[in-house]
């Protein structure tokens, strides 16, 4: 055993796996071992806020007897005389660690839009190597050592439990920035993958709009998926083209059929408001007063196109509206996004419903290599992060939902993905999804309009 120090707000008595970790609680009273090193916490950190659990990581044989407070610089010197005792403590003792970690850095807070674009993050991920990161982003992340939300380069990696981040990678990152004279904090968080489609098990732990709504009328934010078939997305936006045609748009991620197909095999298939398998959700839930037979599911067309560029960030379809087809509450203006600056933003989704966050000023990078089901495998930098308060922006079943700017409603993007391991949110930008509108249906987009934000 040692002690783990690398980091001064989270202490172990062994090389610590990296956060965030999944983990369950040990039922039943704490052991001998466990107490103590309750005792021993309470001894060295007797002002200061404790909570004390006994948990069993996932994938791992050992127990942890975790001690959660709050860090602040002045703690410093406590911090590591507490983990020296507690290392004594455990240093015979097979199969249980000690860990101390700041309250927010074992469960970290949403964080917070960053307002100026300072770093280059083209050269942040050159230092990185050939380890498999998944994502960087720009964010104000609270800091155990500053006390507050500050601007942090976050990095998650599939590999982030490699010795080398820590020796030679994060060090880089951070000189690199101190060298631009750059004040700006470097995180390192686990990500096996981005949060994917829902599966038919999980789409019932999702809310939907209320169920008789689903068939009474169609709307953007609607539960849409393909006629019998599992799978559900958002429907985001419907565009008119000058020849005539009208098309919903929505993500088509959800709809493939298994590792390896083709979006081309999706031409033809009808697209139906609400899911099949949310029409089945809804019924389990009507009134009394509603019967089954007396509800029909709308019929909304047959997809027509799917995007060809093979980037997974732009995994959209169109499905041509049939004849009469009423869809309400749809977006008349589309506007670009520019770098440097943030948007407050709206979006109503299957899943997670009415949302609110704020674009954050800096892109992010995405890299999707390692995106299980990915067509490609490149950089993707034109992706923008999306923050919330106090809930995901966008989860499985919102992707496709359409990102509103609050005020007028202006589209400013479509949702894509949700990462659990920072809790921010990513969309494409609406530039880049009507650009390969107009070239795959050879027409130019009429509705709805491109306009300017103020």
């Amino acid at each position: 055993m040692f002690i783990d120090k690398r980091v001064p707000y989270r202490l172990g008595t062994s090389k610590l796996p990296p956060l965030p970790i999944e983990s369950d609680l040990v039922e039943g009273r704490f052991p001998p071992k466990v107490q103590e090193a309750c005792d021993i916490a309470k001894e060295y950190l007797k002002d200061e806020p404790l909570s004390f659990l006994y948990i069993h990581r996932r994938g791992e044989e050992r127990k942890t007897a975790l001690i959660l407070s709050l860090y602040a610089p002045a703690l410093k010197d406590k911090w590591h005389k507490a983990i020296e005792k507690l290392y004594k403590c455990f240093e015979h003792e097979e199969g249980l660690v000690a860990e101390i970690v700041d309250y927010h850095v074992h469960n970290p807070p949403f964080p917070k839009s960053i307002t100026t674009v300072e770093v280059d993050l083209h050269q942040v991920i050159a230092l990185l190597d050939d380890h498999e990161w998944m994502t960087v982003d720009i964010v104000r992340w609270y800091s155990p050592i500053r006390q507050e939300d500050w601007p942090t380069v976050v990095i998650t990696a599939r590999d982030a439990g490699q010795d080398s981040w820590w020796s030679k990678n994060i060090p880089a990152v951070e000189q690199f920035l101190k060298d631009q004279g750059l004040d700006l904090e470097v995180v390192l968080q686990f990500l096996d993958q981005l949060l994917p489609g829902l599966s038919s098990e999980e789409q019932d732990k999702h809310d939907l709009r209320a169920a008789h709504d689903l068939y009474f009328s169609s709307e953007i934010g609607d539960s849409v998926g393909i006629q019998n078939m599992d799978g559900s997305e958002t429907l985001g936006c419907v565009v008119s083209v000058e020849d005539g045609r009208e098309f919903g748009v929505t993500a088509c991620r959800n709809f493939r059929q298994g590792p390896g197909s083709t979006q081309i095999g999706l031409i033809g298939l009808s697209i139906q408001s609400p899911s099949s398998y949310d029409d089945f959700l809804s019924k389990k839930w009507l009134s009394k007063d509603l019967k089954a037979e007396d509800l029909h599911i709308s019929n909304l067309g047959k997809i027509s196109t799917v995007s060809s560029s093979g980037s997974w960030l732009t995994d959209w379809c169109l499905f041509e509206l049939l004849p009469r087809t009423c869809i309400f509450r749809v977006p008349e203006s589309w506007a670009r996004i520019e770098d440097g600056k943030t948007y407050q933003v709206k979006k109503q989704g299957r899943s997670t419903g009415l949302t609110q966050g704020t674009i954050s000023a800096s892109p992010s990078v995405i890299n999707s290599k390692y995106i299980k089901h990915a067509q490609d495998a490149g950089i993707i930098t034109s992706a923008r992060c999306i923050v919330s308060k106090d809930m995901p922006f966008c989860l499985p079943g919102d992707y496709g939902a359409s990102v509103q700017e609050n005020n007028s409603g202006t589209i400013l993007g479509l949702c894509v993905a949700y990462n659990q391991a920072t809790k921010v949110s990513y969309m494409t930008p609406m530039a880049t999804i009507v650009g390969e509108i107009n070239d795959a249906v050879a027409s130019k987009i009429k509705e709805p309009k491109e306009t300017q934000l103020e």
